[in-house]
């Protein structure tokens, strides 16, 4: 028996094995719910007998679930459209042992403009690798022309490669693998011929780049193993691909012009490396990581701007983001399946579209999002003053989540979906907000709408000023009962709470000692007697709520306070902001019918009293509230015997002294 008959019969015990493998899997993997089935939606377009050994997928960037793929053993190239033709859009003959056949797939970046489909495949005849185009004519291959042949140097039916990119610029990118030939071919660059373990590059028709390291040579970038995935960035043109299999190291390379991926480790001393995986598995098993992507689509909204990448020993599909350094791929696993895939790519329509095979399984799958739905609820009070936050949360494809109407203040977190808020008084005032969350992917869209009460905190009053008497002021008075009217303007409250006045006189400044205290309930100013005899009194006013207060600013005030000994004839006035009120009456010494007239020009409270040459209060004439106008106390009402007095009023802004003479 021949070396290649004990290969084959080897392979299919082993694909024996794994079939029953699988099928054990299976019947245990339905039983169970899986995380992915929740979150993403997993549809089979196409599967065995129609469809047979799928490999490479090529999707029509254009269209929605349209997208070309190659079935391996069968060298026809098929046509999805909605639902999978019967008729295939070109057959071609291929060796199919091992991971031979008819492999990658691409299509002209400007397709269908340009309709140029191009195709790797092992030919049955001599087992050579051939690239070939055709052009697509609604449907059916036409026109095939050779681009290039991969030349073969044994008979191994591995490590092939066979995966098709087209660049940006147009440009035909073809990564062939090693053969498992010679593994320093793999750093040769200087033999045309040498092709092995390297990404080529020419153009659609097969012509030879002047721009290439070497235009004499289609070599782009050399020292691989086994290319199964090639993919371009939209966003930045960066070429992304797999290297591995089940016997080495896979990882995941950014590629550029010229690098040295570094395979085989022994023979790079004479090709230095230039560029180093972005991400690495651990030694041990193997994923043999097949196809790559990057996600620039919004369906999938948490994969926006990730690499994917998927395997075929390990059925599995990976996903990462670049370091903020981009010289690493901080990956992590996002799905299972009972069964590996072959490629990958990103359909028009933001889907992920994947061959689930060559080896084992037959079908075409296709990863859809899931409509999100809202399972929480945001808190539904808040507190002025207290941040305030939600994260939502939701069932199926993470959504982007956007905040489409809320109080003002309020934040959404674009990576996370969390509100962030801290409620202010004036929302505080208006007792509730409504807020209106919408999530959405490319499964659908979900509202939210809450309305959030907002309790309010006690806020102490607004700030104020006290008005004249000024600070440092000097006061004349007669007699030893010093009376003074104080001003202040109005505190508003941010509650609309009730406010009072409390003022506090000393003698001290600081207040010290223990202040007098007068309540003027809600008024902006207050007549009261100063406590004692002093040439200097401090005063200050404190608005308050009931329970929270603020003093006012300045914080205190100072008066000097200047006694006259009575009698003195000149009347003695304070420094006051409105002109003087008592009208002096003539003639004087006034006749026993005539009186004492005066005008209140500030509603408030009003004082009227006589004294005697001594400083005496003979008697108190008026003491209460009156309103605006002009106001007259006849003499007889006093019942005054003849002699020299003083009579003073005092109110809102005014305080007055002035003599009379009363003669009988």
């Amino acid at each position: 028996m021949s070396t290649h008959d004990l290969v084959s019969r080897e392979r299919n015990v082993l694909i024996g094995l794994l079939r029953r493998s699988i099928y054990v899997f299976l019947l245990f993997a339905l039983t169970l719910p899986s995380a992915a089935q929740q979150q993403y939606r997993i549809d089979t377009l196409a599967r065995a007998p129609e469809a047979q050994y799928p490999s490479g997928i090529a999707v029509d960037p254009h269209g929605g679930a349209r997208f070309f793929f190659t079935e391996k053993n069968s060298g026809r190239v098929r046509l999805f459209d909605g639902k999978l033709r019967r008729e295939p859009f070109l057959t071609v003959p291929v060796e199919s042992d091992g991971e031979e056949g008819l492999l990658g797939i691409a299509l002209h970046p400007a397709y269908p403009d340009t309709p140029y489909v191009f195709i790797y495949y092992v030919r049955a005849m001599d087992r050579l690798g051939i690239v070939e185009r055709y052009t697509d004519s609604s449907g059916y291959g036409i026109h095939p022309t050779l681009i290039m042949v991969i030349p073969r140097m044994n008979d191994a039916t591995e490590h092939n490669g066979g995966v098709l990119a087209c660049g940006p610029d147009g440009k035909l990118y073809i990564g062939v693998g090693d053969h498992r030939t010679q593994r320093a071919w793999t750093q040769d660059t200087t033999n045309r011929s040498a092709v092995w373990g390297k990404i080529l590059r020419i153009g659609s028709d097969g012509s030879m780049p002047s721009d290439n390291p070497d235009p004499r040579r289609p070599f782009w970038a050399w020292g691989l193993r086994n290319p199964q995935g090639l993919t371009f960035d939209p966003a930045t043109g960066d070429l992304y691909c797999t290297d591995g299999g089940t016997d080495g190291i896979n990882a995941v390379f950014r590629v550029r012009k010229g690098d040295n991926l570094g395979w085989p480790a022994s023979d790079r001393s004479h090709s230095p490396v230039t560029t180093y995986a972005l991400y690495q598995f651990p030694e041990g098993k193997q994923p043999a990581l097949t196809g790559i992507a990057v996600y620039t689509r919004d369906a999938f909204p948490n994969l926006t701007g990730h690499i994917l990448f998927c395997s075929n020993a390990q059925p599995a599909v990976w996903e990462g983001v670049l370091s903020e350094r981009g010289d690493s791929l901080l990956a992590q696993q996002l799905l299972t399946y009972p069964s590996g895939f072959a490629d990958m790519q990103i359909g028009g329509d933001g889907c992920i579209y994947l061959t689930n095979g060559p080896y084992i399984s037959s079908k075409i799958l296709r990863i859809a999002p899931v409509a999100p739905v809202f399972t929480s609820r945001p808190p539904d009070s808040a507190t002025q003053g207290s941040p305030w936050s939600y994260t939502p949360v939701t069932t199926g494809t993470p959504p982007v989540v956007r905040l489409l109407s809320g109080p003002d203040g309020m934040t959404c977190d674009g990576q996370t979906g969390t509100l962030h808020w801290i409620p202010t008084n004036e929302q505080a005032m208006e007792g509730t907000a409504t807020v209106v969350l919408e999530a959405r992917n490319g499964g659908g869209t979900a509202e939210q709408r809450a309305r959030i009460r907002i309790f309010n905190t006690n806020d102490p009053p607004g700030p104020f000023s006290p008005l004249p008497p000024a600070d440092r002021e000097v006061l004349s008075f007669s007699g030893s009962d010093p009376e003074i009217t104080l001003h202040w303007e109005r505190s508003i409250d941010p509650d609309n709470d009730s406010l009072q006045y409390i003022v506090e006189v000393d003698t001290v400044p600081g207040f010290q000692t223990r202040a007098y205290l007068f309540l003027a309930e809600g008024a902006d100013s207050i007549h009261i007697r100063l406590p004692r005899p002093a040439s200097v009194y401090y005063w200050r006013v404190i608005a308050s709520d009931g329970s929270l207060s603020t003093t006012a600013v300045p914080s205190s005030g100072r008066i000097s306070v200047s006694y006259i000994t009575p009698p003195q004839e000149r009347p003695q006035r304070t420094v006051v902001v409105e002109p003087a009120a008592v009208e002096q009456r003539d003639p004087n010494p006034f006749p026993p019918s005539a009186g004492i007239t005066y005008t209140v020009r500030h509603a408030g409270h009003v004082r009227l009293a006589v004294f005697n040459l001594l400083g005496q209060e003979i008697t108190r004439v008026v003491e209460g509230n009156q309103q605006e106008g002009v106001y007259e106390v006849p003499f007889t009402r006093l019942n005054l015997p003849s002699g020299v007095y003083f009579y003073r009023l005092q109110g809102p802004g005014v305080f007055e002294t002035k003599k009379i003479v009363i003669a009988r």
